[in-house]
């Protein structure tokens, strides 16, 4: 006689409380990283000029090197530029009027008005170190830069 027994077929399934937490955690996670790009995404107006000056600077600091004579940034009311014969390689910043710079050079008195002064750079590969502050009526930003690169100070 053979005896017969009842199997049960057991499937390997995920219960409704394990989908729910690891659905909870899912949306944990998505928040947290959404949340850190929308810091990424508020623009600062004063972002702009700060990087055109420092593309600006790197560019003359090179330039003066590799062309052996001194190259100038200029800077007037509306805005500044890359004095001489290869400022067409990058163009003039020009801002609105509600922007004003501010220069600090190295053994200054303090900050002065930027139009008018004249950013050198020497064809030995040192430029004057300087901080420029950018102000609108939102806020300022001041920017340093390292006389041996001419790069940006973080």
């Amino acid at each position: 006689m053979t005896l017969c027994r009842t199997q049960r077929s057991t499937r390997a399934a995920f219960t409704l409380l394990e989908v729910i937490l690891v659905m909870g955690v899912m949306m944990l996670v998505i928040g947290v990283g959404a949340g850190s790009f929308a810091y990424f995404e508020m623009e600062d107006p004063l972002e702009a000029p700060a990087q055109k000056l420092g593309q600006m600077s790197k560019f003359a600091l090179n330039t003066a090197v590799l062309q052996h004579r001194s190259m100038m940034i200029g800077f007037d009311k509306t805005g500044f530029g890359i004095l001489g014969q290869a400022s067409g390689a990058i163009p003039r910043f020009t801002h609105g009027k509600e922007m004003r710079i501010l220069i600090h050079r190295w053994g200054g008195r303090g900050w002065e008005p930027a139009e008018g002064q004249i950013w050198h750079f020497g064809e030995q590969g040192i430029c004057e170190p300087l901080m420029v502050r950018f102000e609108t009526a939102e806020g300022s930003r001041e920017v340093k830069f390292q006389a041996l690169t001419g790069a940006i100070v973080r």
